[in-house]
């Protein structure tokens, strides 16, 4: 390595200093041992900071991008060797351990079944050291290999695609298994001392559930272990997020009803989202719980939907009294201080009103309405502090959170316009009735209601403005003070 061609690295280089480095990082990437020069720099440790490292592993990158595929095989065995011993583990930036697991996921793809069928036994194999390093790297090797063959935000070509199955059915056959052991492993034996090794193994498992054998995971010893870890706040969130991922999972309704229902009495039972409160419990856990929730929800819907489809008339009702169940929830995650964690809610919300729509409103259909308008009606108001003057992101972002709220108000009005004008009567009634001490929020939202209801509801049986007893008219009585 020609290490004074490295001086443009630094932060106070010259420009002739970059261009001579630039220069060299070019001639290395075009030389077929360039990536050997400098992965052995790289090993050698003789230069730690993270410009010349990153600068040894593009090098590398480059090489198992564009000329490793049709290496020699003494190549091939030598980068082998060269990613084997990065898997031994030593102390690295957390960029730089991202690089290194994003090239292992290189060479992966290009290598495994045919050329490397032994891949995960070799990395086991080294993570099996217990050094933390090599454990932190070993997961950051999977979900690197997630973004290459799994990501569905990623675009592939045919070939790709065809190359991917072929990498998921042979590692549900040969190793799957034995990755699903290593995680619980790592989630117990580090939850202690290296809580975020515990937390990243949360992140691999949520990722890899939608494609592998759901009782790998669903099952009494994983879910304990998760169930356990929302009782502890450093990591609680990623427990969170990985029970989403396992209730996403795609599966037919019957199963999937019992995993959620199942779950349920668990969460319930552990009191993880009753006890749960604005005050005592930080906004990001109660964001996960929001969302953990309206996974919930919106897998009992789309059970449902499809029970209906199937006109499976023995468990259509156990599906629907479920989601029933889960609505006080719905109420109070969507009803949270923090909009963020309220938004969260919105598409179990917007799922349910789906459900009623087509049907004949029972007097509980009605009561649950009721109680989703009112606290819709409670998270349209302004906070004390909007800038009106001056809209920051926070302002805007609560205009377009009163956009989605909006949805619900339209949908609730197509199901049961009368419920909609009775309550926005009633707000009305409630919160202009005594101007002198009624905040401004108060008198704001009632008039906002007045208007979304003149929007939402266009029935002529419910008269206007202008026909004495109807509901328009009311409303217009009401607000006379303000004109």
């Amino acid at each position: 390595m020609e290490v004074a061609l490295l001086k443009g690295l630094s932060e106070d280089s010259s420009s002739l200093e970059r261009a001579r480095t630039l220069q060299y990082f070019e001639q290395l990437n075009s030389s077929v041992d360039g990536w050997k020069i400098c992965a052995a720099y790289f090993n050698s440790d003789k230069d730690s900071s993270e410009h010349v490292q990153f600068f040894c592993l593009r090098v590398v990158e480059g090489h198992v991008r564009n000329r490793y595929s049709c290496s020699s095989d003494d190549s091939i065995l030598s980068l082998r060797a060269v990613l084997l011993l990065w898997m031994q583990g030593k102390t690295q930036r957390k960029l730089v351990l991202k690089k290194m697991a994003q090239i292992i996921g290189l060479a992966f793809v290009i290598d495994y079944p045919q050329r490397w069928p032994m891949f995960f036994s070799d990395v086991l194999q080294c993570v099996g050291n217990g050094v933390k390093e090599s454990v932190e790297l070993y997961l950051r090797v999977l979900m690197a290999i997630d973004e290459e063959v799994v990501d569905r935000q990623k675009v592939h070509t045919c070939a790709e695609n065809a190359r991917n199955t072929l990498i998921k059915d042979t590692m549900r056959d040969q190793c799957v298994p034995n990755l699903v052991e290593s995680w619980y492993q790592i989630m117990e034996s580090y939850k202690e001392t290296f809580p975020e090794l515990t937390n990243l193994c949360m992140e691999v498992v949520g990722a890899y559930i939608s494609w592998i054998d759901i009782s790998l995971i669903a099952n009494d010893k994983f879910i304990q272990c998760l169930m356990s870890y929302l009782s502890v706040p450093i990591l609680r969130e990623s427990a969170a997020e990985c029970l989403r991922g396992i209730i996403n999972k795609g599966m037919d309704p019957i199963p999937k009803l019992e995993l959620v229902e199942g779950l349920a009495k668990q969460l319930e039972s552990a009191k993880i989202l009753s006890t749960v409160s604005d005050e005592d419990t930080d906004e990001d856990f109660r964001l996960r719980l929001s969302a953990l929730v309206c996974g919930m929800g919106c897998a009992l819907v789309n059970s449902w939907s499809k029970l209906v489809k199937r006109a499976d008339t023995v468990n259509i009702p156990l599906s629907r009294n479920a989601i029933d169940e889960k609505l006080p929830y719905l109420y109070k995650y969507l009803n949270d201080t923090d909009d963020g964690v309220s938004e969260a809610m919105v598409p179990f919300a917007v799922q349910y009103l789906s459900i009623l729509k087509g049907s004949n409103l029972s007097d509980t259909d009605r009561g649950n309405l009721q109680a989703l308008l009112q606290v819709v009606i409670n998270k349209y108001k302004y906070d004390e502090d909007h800038n009106f003057l001056s809209q920051g992101e926070d302002e805007v972002m609560f205009l377009d959170f009163r956009k989605e709220l909006k949805v619900l108000i339209d949908n609730i009005a197509i199901l049961d316009a009368s419920l909609l004008l009775q309550t926005f009567q009633s707000v009305l009634s409630t919160f202009l009735s005594n101007l002198e001490v009624t905040s401004f929020v108060d008198v704001e939202v009632a008039l906002r209601m007045m208007y979304l209801a003149g929007e939402a509801v266009t029935d002529k049986r419910f008269g206007t403005c202008t026909i004495v007893g109807s509901p328009w008219h009311q409303m217009m009585i009401t607000v006379r003070p303000l004109v």
